[in-house]
């Protein structure tokens, strides 16, 4: 497990060296990027000292092909520490004019930033949007806190304090393994069922959560395959992605693919019903007195019950406009080892949204979350299932 370490133009680098000793002395090895104004800053020879690994400026990038896709991969982590303004601005708006933005663009692995600035700039309201934003897309923050500033002024902008720094960087270099090896299936998006050339059944599912999942899995080191129904996503790095249309297609890939399978999350929200036949031809409204409809396969309690090649833990999706007793009930009839639940009404419009309010629902208990990003759900669901595998 590496750490790769982001060092910027912050005047709080020195904090920096005390953090990278105690990660040394924890033989947790370290690669360093140093920005052209936290070179300005650093002691070199002081910095060497204090990692295991390598330090890389914006000059290593002419000598080494690729730098920043190697650095981006090789590392279980990445951390820009200490981070100032500039660089969270970089980073939500997608600047990569240096090798650390770069690199972190190309990222496919856990981001955590470690902000360090002025009161003022950092409750300036574009630098609050742009941390808020980083926030909603999964990329962690470490402080900052309240305190006596290098500048004299006292107020939030102080840089965390080292030990509570260390601890949550081993603890998140720990969690990023948390699903190594293991092989991780999940369905996603909505299917769609022609009724005839020009219409079809479908439903409002944007698959932005399950899609999100994935994303979590792959960045925690599982080897992810996403079934997908029709979305306007782009598929998550380092996750093989399997296009489908209807019902059907979605299980018929989820069998093909359901071999040896550690956990499979079935986020999908597939069509209940299908034409008993679909129109060659448009079809006349004049002509349309009803539809002849038929059940499509339940592919979730297909999959939970099979005999043979059940996965280890099935996760179901259940979104309910009444209470969780239904979704209590799919828990035990379809039988999974997890239902996450979403209560639509008008308070909580789910479906095309970046927000969710869940609650996961195992046999012996119920956890309930406050609406918060579809990315931070998904941190909650793949750590609930991480924890019900491992206890």
């Amino acid at each position: 497990m590496k750490i790769l370490f982001v060092i910027t133009g912050s005047i709080a680098v020195s904090k920096s060296y005390d953090i990278l000793k105690i990660l040394k002395e924890k033989k947790i090895e370290i690669n360093c990027i140093l920005t052209n104004n936290a070179k300005k800053l650093t002691n070199i020879k002081q910095l060497k000292k204090n990692i295991i690994g390598k330090i890389y400026m914006d000059s290593d990038e002419a000598k080494q092909k690729m730098l920043h896709i190697n650095l981006s991969r090789e590392n279980s982590i990445i951390v820009v520490c200490p981070a100032t303004a500039n660089s969270i601005a970089k980073f939500a708006n997608g600047y990569g004019d240096n090798l650390a933005s770069t690199t972190l663009l190309a990222s496919n692995k856990p981001v955590i930033f470690v902000p360090a600035m002025n009161t003022m700039m950092w409750n300036n309201p574009t630098n609050k949007k742009n941390v808020n934003y980083l926030r909603s897309i999964g990329t962690e923050f470490i402080g900052p806190t309240i305190g006596k500033l290098k500048c004299g002024e006292f107020g939030i902008g102080r840089i965390e304090e080292t030990q509570n720094i260390v601890d949550n960087l081993i603890l998140k270099l720990k969690t990023s393994q948390n699903f190594i090896k293991k092989k991780c299936l999940i369905t996603a998006g909505p299917t769609v069922e022609n009724i005839d050339p020009i219409r079809y059944i479908s439903n409002y599912s944007s698959g932005k959560q399950g899609y999100e999942i994935a994303n979590q899995l792959a960045k925690s080191g599982a080897k992810v395959i996403l079934i997908s129904g029709p979305t306007n996503l782009q598929p998550p790095t380092n996750v093989k992605l399997i296009n489908v249309k209807t019902a059907d297609e979605m299980f018929n890939k989820v069998n093909r693919f359901n071999k040896n399978i550690d956990v499979a999350i079935f986020s999908a929200a597939v069509a209940d019903f299908k034409m008993k036949k679909v129109g060659v031809k448009k079809i006349k409204k004049n002509n349309i007195n009803s539809l002849n409809l038929i059940k499509n396969i339940d592919i979730l309690k297909s999959i939970a019950e099979h005999q043979i090649n059940r996965p280890k833990f099935v996760v179901g999706f259940s979104a309910e406009t009444e209470g969780k007793i239904n979704a209590k009930k799919k828990l035990i009839q379809k039988n999974c080892n997890m239902i996450i639940y979403n209560k639509i009404n008008k308070n909580n419009k789910v479906f095309e949204l970046n927000e969710n309010k869940i609650s996961i629902i195992t046999k012996n208990k119920t956890k309930n979350y406050a609406k918060t990003s579809k990315s931070n759900c998904a941190k909650y669901i793949i750590d609930s299932i991480y924890n019900e595998i491992n206890n």
